[in-house]
């Protein structure tokens, strides 16, 4: 793993740190199943070129925050991913019909038939404003989606612990730098030249990086913390093809 050089360069946990970003040794049905992996809250990713799968620990005790910086797939993906591992969903998007295949894949098998998308018990709510109701009742895990493909309104919701603020961006521009910049991790699928160019300058990325940012494949993804990157390829399974199609970089 190579880390961006530079006196700027992040300086957040490492691919040791087993509170951010570690990696475990799990079977390959996992990923179909979308069952739990060796720990608590881990959401396995894909794979890294070696073949082995990569998983991050989304919710932590300390308030987290994550970008993806990418297309909605991606997006959806981890979200159905950390469901399935027992955290809790509120979406907020102005694009609710995007998320109707995800929400209702985390119903459960007993909830009533035209449940509603913001039914507070549901696994994955879908809202058009941040609710009121965001605080969880000890300290069960959150992950708040702030979908700003379809909308720039409103903040990012307050953080607590145990609940992990992701923020879904579709292009790096000046105006949302700083907000990726505050990221504790990004998530990064491939980018257009400028871009990328501008990536290299936010995180102080090496030429390399900045041109793998750019020739990413569709499911291609670097997973960039403090100290961390990590190219990572999407490993989709037929259950979650079936919900969300195949792997592609746009929406």
């Amino acid at each position: 793993m190579t880390a961006p050089p530079g006196p700027s360069a992040r300086t957040a946990p490492t691919r040791a740190d087993p509170e951010l970003a570690p990696t475990f040794s799990v079977p390959p049905a996992v990923l179909d199943a979308l069952g739990p992996p060796v720990r608590p809250a881990g959401v396995v990713l894909g794979a890294d070129p070696d073949g082995e799968p990569v998983a991050v620990t989304l919710v932590r005790p300390a308030p987290t925050r994550v970008v993806v910086l990418g297309g909605l797939y991606l997006a959806r993906q981890v979200v159905l991913r950390a469901v399935g591992v027992g955290i809790r969903a509120v979406v907020v998007t102005g694009r609710p019909p995007a998320w109707e295949s995800v929400r209702l894949a985390a119903q459960p098998e007993d909830a009533e038939v035209g449940a509603e998308p913001d039914d507070p018990e549901a696994g994955v709510r879908v809202v058009p404003e941040p609710p009121a109701d965001l605080a969880v009742p000890g300290g069960a895990p959150l992950l708040v989606v702030h979908d700003r493909g379809a909308t720039t309104r409103g903040s990012s919701a307050a953080r607590r612990p145990r609940q992990t603020t992701l923020v879904v961006l579709p292009s790096l521009v000046p105006a949302v730098s700083d907000l990726a910049d505050d990221a504790d991790l990004v998530l990064l699928q491939r980018m257009p030249p400028h871009e990328a160019e501008l990536a290299g300058r936010l995180w102080r990325l090496t030429p390399a990086m900045t041109e793998t940012l750019r020739t990413l494949p569709d499911r291609g993804l670097v997973v960039l913390g403090r100290n961390l990157w990590r190219r990572v390829d999407l490993v989709t399974g037929p259950r979650e093809t079936a919900i969300l199609g195949p792997v592609r970089r746009g929406d």
